[in-house]
């Protein structure tokens, strides 16, 4: 155990003591604070409007269950998993991790406001949360459909932490998987909006990879704390770090 904490420590020591990671922090958290507020407020005004459902071929063949746990609470324990494990492990991937899912909630937040249509038939809350949800209470929408947070956000972690631990990765995306399977068979989502998850949080990752490598190359002169750019990232041996 101390042996672990200490290698934390070494790793903050190491961050520290680079160039702009401050700042770069304070920018990144400032871009994940303005993504999510859109993203909730997009939320918040989509809501006030009574949409249609649609069809969906899959759902339409699908009943209704009961997976509550898993989408209340579960993916709660994937956030918390997520915030530890970068804030433990991957201390060097921080702007990148904040700044990309900043953008992940923006790019959701105007999707939502451009996909005007109701939950799907069999809506597991359509008769609005039950009486033990008080996870659900004040975080339950109807209209944020497209696309999927559920999805997008272990899926994303998957593609953050590539290459740093086979475990988390594995976890991340088996997680990202069940929550698809949990959204469709509560149809809370249209399959379309579970598919279209993963190509654009993909696309969003590979965005974020290359134009706030580039942004951060003209602006302040450096490559530092991205994911897969070359020669991007500070990598921390720490061993080398005692």
């Amino acid at each position: 155990m101390f042996e672990f904490f200490r290698s934390v420590k070494n790793r903050y020591r190491v961050v520290l003591g680079q160039k702009y990671f401050l700042i770069a922090i304070f920018i990144s958290a400032g871009i994940l604070f303005g993504g999510y507020l859109v993203n909730y407020y997009a939320t918040e005004f989509n809501d006030t409007f009574t949409y249609p459902s649609v069809g969906d071929s899959i759902l339409d063949n699908l009943p209704t269950y009961n997976l509550e746990f898993l989408y209340g609470f579960g993916i709660y324990i994937l956030l918390a998993i997520i915030l530890v494990y970068a804030f433990l492990f991957v201390p060097e991937r921080g702007p990148f991790i904040l700044k990309t899912y900043g953008f992940l909630f923006l790019l959701r937040g105007i999707f939502m406001l451009l996909t005007n249509y109701g939950p799907p038939a069999g809506f597991f809350y359509a008769g609005g949360v039950t009486p033990d949800s008080f996870v659900m209470d004040r975080f339950l929408f109807k209209n944020d459909l497209f696309f999927s947070g559920h999805v997008a956000i272990p899926f994303m972690a998957y593609l953050l932490f590539r290459g740093t631990n086979k475990y988390i990765e594995a976890f991340m995306l088996i997680g990202s998987f069940a929550m698809a399977v949990t959204v469709l068979l509560m149809h809370i989502h249209y399959s379309i909006d579970v598919v279209a998850a993963y190509f654009i949080t993909y696309g969003v990752y590979a965005f974020s990879n290359e134009v706030f490598v580039k942004l951060n190359e003209k602006f302040l002169g450096w490559r530092g704390f991205c994911c897969e750019h070359k020669n991007s990232e500070i990598m921390i041996s720490i061993t080398d770090k005692k």
